[in-house]
């Protein structure tokens, strides 16, 4: 057992994670860092918030230069006490150069404060139903890799832990208007440039808004947004401080 998993995420929201990852930036402006000195930077500094697991991953998909984050959730450490929530920076090759201009910097800051809240909700979830596990969605799409996307993003965990996410990037891009971001939600965007996880969950439902997956996340979506206007996907710390 450890006692490293004893934290209040509670304490935790977007603009605090957020912020705590700029602060490095002053140290790192201008500089051509490789990614193995840019890991060792921002692991140290992620590790001094929270009890992070943290993993580096070099993956050829990676466009060079750029930093890829994603997001894991242990149930089976978190039975044990020990640390269960995995932040994995991809990077191109250990010996790419990393250069990060401010703009893409602070991008990459709320990117990874809005992994870390989707874990944090997977945490949640976990712990309420004393760590059981939910089905995957059963689609039915023709298409093997349409069909495994569906069934990942329409089980129920995920569309709750989604739509807190989406409902952080909607409230940022609209500035908390909520007729806008209704109207957003309910226009086809087949053909629209604006990257985010709203497309790809109308990309993996072949933007069928009838899908009762789309329907369930546009109120689930809606729901969350007070939420998102203080960071939070929780009311209290119920089940997420210890």
């Amino acid at each position: 057992m450890s006692i490293n998993n004893f934290f209040d995420w509670s304490s935790l929201d977007r603009e605090k994670i957020a912020q705590h990852v700029y602060s490095i930036y002053p140290a790192i402006k201008g500089e051509k860092l490789s990614a193995e000195q840019f890991h060792c930077i921002i692991r140290q500094h992620l590790k001094s918030l929270a009890p992070f697991k943290i993993k580096k991953v070099y993956n050829q998909q990676v466009d060079p230069g750029n930093v890829y984050v994603g997001g894991t959730y242990y149930c089976y450490l978190d039975q044990d006490y020990d640390r269960c929530l995995e932040l994995s920076f991809n990077y191109f090759d250990y010996g790419n150069a990393i250069k990060i201009q401010k703009h893409d910097f602070k991008k990459l800051c709320f990117l990874i404060a809005d992994v870390v809240l989707h874990e944090i909700i997977h945490m949640r979830q976990y712990r309420r139903r004393n760590f059981k596990s939910l089905p995957d969605y059963p689609s039915r799409a023709e298409k093997s890799d349409i069909r495994k996307e569906q069934s990942y993003l329409g089980c129920s965990d995920e569309i709750d832990a989604y739509a807190f996410n989406i409902a952080c990037e909607l409230n940022y891009k609209f500035k908390s208007n909520q007729l806008k971001i209704i109207q957003y939600l309910n226009k086809p965007l087949k053909n629209h440039k604006f990257k985010n996880t709203w497309r790809i969950y109308l990309k993996a439902f072949e933007y069928d808004h009838n899908h009762p997956i789309i329907k369930k996340m546009k109120k689930k979506v809606v729901r969350y947004l007070p939420a998102a206007k203080i960071g939070k996907p929780y009311r209290n710390s119920d089940w997420i401080n210890y």
